[in-house]
């Protein structure tokens, strides 16, 4: 996977990450290792289209914003090499990914708070 493609993961993995309704779903485990095992597991299927609708069904989700798209498509270009790297280093990516969407979130929360103090 070259370096472009890992970043698109990542991105497309944050990006998905950020939609998902954490405070409905309720379970006893780390929300990180469901998201975790559930990239693995998506990362089984056929190519990265399928991947990316059978990740969101696992988490309730009809839909992922359109700037997802762009990530998907660089993504297209080497989905079986992709597809396997996702399974074996799930982790890692994961990892990655989670860390970037907290940064947007805290960046989003930041822009906020600037703009009513002002």
């Amino acid at each position: 996977m070259s370096q472009n493609e890992e970043e698109a993961v990542v991105q497309l993995l944050a990006i998905i990450y950020r939609k998902i309704p954490w405070q409905k779903i309720r379970t006893s485990k780390n929300i990180h290792d469901i998201f975790n095992h559930r990239v693995r597991a998506a990362a089984r299927r056929e190519n990265i289209y399928e991947f990316t609708s059978k990740l969101c069904n696992y988490f309730g989700l009809q839909s992922i914003p359109s700037e997802a798209m762009h990530e998907i498509e660089i993504l297209r270009r080497n989905e079986e090499s992709i597809l396997q790297q996702l399974s074996d280093e799930h982790i890692p990516l994961c990892v990655r990914a989670i860390m970037l969407a907290q940064a947007w979130k805290k960046e989003k929360k930041g822009g906020k708070n600037d703009v009513s103090e002002v």
